[in-house]
C-alpha cells in the first residue's frame, strides 16, 4: 500500500496519475506545500511525497520513475539505450516545459510581489515555444515519445502541457497537439482528473 501526500492540483497529480495507470492500492492525503502533513515527512515542505515500506520518497519525477521501475511498467530497463533516450525525454519535460511554466507562475503569483518581474514572462513563453518546435521533430509520427508504448516522460510531458495552457503559452498545432490530446485521454488520466476535481467540492 502506498500513501501519497499532496494536493492533486500540484505536481502530486503526476503521482496520482501513475498510481491509477498501475492500478495499485493507495491512500491519498490531500495536503498543500508547507502544510503540517508534508513538513512531517519532508523538511523542505514541497509536495508530493510518497510513503512506501516505512520510507519517504520525494519529488514527483523521482517518485513516478521509482513506481515504474518497481512494477516493471511504463519504462525501459536501466542501462539500456532505450532507457537513456527515455530519460532524455524526461529531462526535456523538466528543462524545456516545467521550468518555463514554473518561472511564469512564480512571476505571476507565487513570489512576493516586490520580487516579480513582469517583463520576464514573455521570455518563458518563448522558451516553451522553442521547446515545442524541437519536440515536434523528435516526436515525428510516433504515438508516444518512445514508440507504441506509454512511458514515464509521456506522463510528465502531457501533465505539464496542461500547465502551459493555463499560462496561455502559444499552443502547438498538428502532431504535437494531437499527441497531447491522445495522452490526456487515457482512462487513468481522466480518473486522476476526477479525483482532483472531487477534492475541490
Amino acid at each position: 500500500m502506498y500513501t501519497l501526500i499532496g494536493s492533486p492540483t500540484t505536481r502530486a497529480f503526476r503521482v496520482l496519475w501513475m498510481l491509477e495507470e498501475l492500478g495499485v492500492a493507495y491512500d491519498l492525503v490531500r495536503a498543500g506545500p508547507r502544510s503540517e502533513a508534508i513538513l512531517a515527512v519532508n523538511p523542505g515542505g514541497k509536495v508530493p511525497a510518497l510513503m512506501v515500506d516505512g520510507e519517504t520518497v520525494i519529488d514527483s519525477v523521482a517518485i513516478i520513475q521509482f513506481l515504474a521501475d518497481r512494477h516493471g511498467r511504463f519504462t525501459f530497463p536501466a542501462g539500456t539505450i532505450e532507457r537513456a533516450q527515455q530519460d532524455s525525454f524526461t529531462q526535456f519535460a523538466c528543462d524545456d516545459m516545467d521550468s518555463a511554466c514554473w518561472n511564469y507562475a512564480k512571476h505571476s503569483f507565487i513570489l512576493p510581489e516586490e520580487l516579480r518581474v513582469q517583463e520576464a514572462k514573455p521570455s518563458f513563453a518563448h522558451d516553451f515555444a522553442r521547446g515545442m518546435e524541437a519536440f515536434e521533430k523528435r516526436l515525428g509520427d510516433r504515438q508516444y515519445v518512445m514508440g507504441d508504448e506509454f512511458t514515464v516522460p509521456d506522463l510528465l510531458i502531457a501533465h505539464t502541457a496542461g500547465w502551459a495552457k493555463a499560462c496561455r503559452f502559444p499552443w502547438p498545432e498538428g502532431k504535437v497537439s494531437a499527441y497531447f490530446e491522445r495522452v490526456r485521454s487515457r482512462p487513468a488520466f481522466l480518473k486522476a482528473v476526477e479525483i482532483r476535481e472531487a477534492g475541490k467540492a
